[in-house]
Parts: structure tokens; sequence; C-alpha cells
């Protein structure tokens, strides 16, 4: 009879605190798969949402598809943005259904993270309502130098829409935190080093039309 107590009392406590377990168990599996199916749909509706407002089009026409293909990408726009939204969700479910489970190691660690996700967000959509705007006022540059016969239209409206751009970007780059490379000394070691650079290609690259242009002007 010992024996027997000496036995069924450890798995007791054994299945008693597995019994105990269970409920968080199947919490932390109910929070993950509602968590992802969620992402995953919003994810598809952000982006059939910039489908429908041209966003793949805007994105091709100044040449930002271009540069994500280039660097290996070959979602387009609207799928990438999807995708991120996407995950972004999934992270924060796994973050949640681990802190109801009382993992609380990755808190210290995912903290700083979460509460950098918010500029991001608020940084991505500001950068492409600004490619957006600048594809409008471009075509209404256009159509208003086109009408009243003023010089060089397309040129006019190509600098308009980099303008626009280009606060998008700086706009961008300040909400994510880097808006101190447009400042002071980081701005002037910038455009100093892409004088320099453009300088050295084409004194090296050019080094024929530079004699020839350099003795055109001497004589």
């Amino acid at each position: 009879m010992n024996y027997i107590t000496f036995i069924v009392d450890p798995l007791k406590s054994v299945f008693g605190i597995i019994s105990s377990y269970i409920p968080t168990v199947l919490g932390v599996l109910a929070a993950l798969v509602v968590g992802t199916l969620v992402a995953r749909e919003v994810g598809k509706l952000i982006a059939s949402i910039l489908k429908s407002i041209h966003v793949d089009k805007i994105s091709h026409t100044i040449g930002l598809s271009h540069v994500l293909e280039t660097g290996g990408i070959k979602r387009t726009v609207s799928d990438l943005i999807g995708a991120v939204i996407t995950w972004g969700i999934t992270i924060t479910t796994l973050i949640i259904a681990l802190s109801y489970a009382g993992v609380t190691v990755i808190g210290p660690m995912t903290d700083p993270i979460m509460a950098y996700v918010p500029s991001v967000m608020a940084g991505v959509i500001t950068l492409m309502v600004g490619l957006f705007l600048a594809h409008i006022v471009s075509v209404f540059v256009r159509v208003v130098a086109a009408n009243t016969h003023m010089p060089k239209p397309e040129m006019l409206s190509t600098f308009t829409k980099w303008a626009v751009v280009l606060m998008a970007v700086s706009t961008f780059v300040d909400k994510i935190g880097l808006g101190y490379l447009f400042t002071g000394t980081p701005l002037m070691l910038m455009i100093g080093g892409l004088a320099l650079a453009l300088g050295l290609s084409f004194g090296l690259g050019g080094r024929e039309h530079a004699t020839r242009y350099l003795d055109k002007v001497l004589k």
C-alpha cells in the first residue's frame, strides 16, 4: 500500500500541474490562431485598398517599383505594405499571447520596438500620401502649364513632382527619428560626400570629355 501511495501521489501532482496549465495553453493557441487570421485579412484589406487608389501605378511612375526590384523585392508596393502590416499584427499577437502565458522576459526587449512601431507606421503613411500627392500635383501643374502656354511644361511638372517627393521623404525620415541627418554637420557631410563622388566620377570616368572641355575653355 505504501508503494502504491509512493507512486500515485507524485503522479497526481504532475497531472495537477499539467491540468492547471491546460487553460493557459488553450488560450494562447486560440489567441495565436485568431490573431493570425485577423492579421492576414487586415493585410489583404489594406493591400486591396492601396490597389484601388492606384498606389502601384503611382509607385511605378515615380520609379519606386524599380528601386524595390533592384533590391530583390518582387512584390508590388501594395502587397509589400499589406505583408508588413500582416507581420506586424502577427508579432503583436505573439507578444500578447506570451505575456498571457506569463513569459515576461520578452517584454523588456520588445517594449522599445513596439513603442517605435507607431512612428514608423506614421512615417510610412506620410510617405505614401506624399507620393500620391506628388503624382496629382505634377499632373495638375503640367495641365495648367500646357494650357497657359508656359515654357517647358514637362520640366515644370517633373520638378514639382520631385519637390513634393523630397518633402515627403524628409518628413518620413523625421518621423522615424533620423531627421538629424538633414540638419547641421550630417547634412554638410552628405553634401560634401556627394559632391566629392560626382567630382571623382566625372574626373575619372569622363576624363577625356573633361580634357576637351577644359581645352575649349582655355582656348
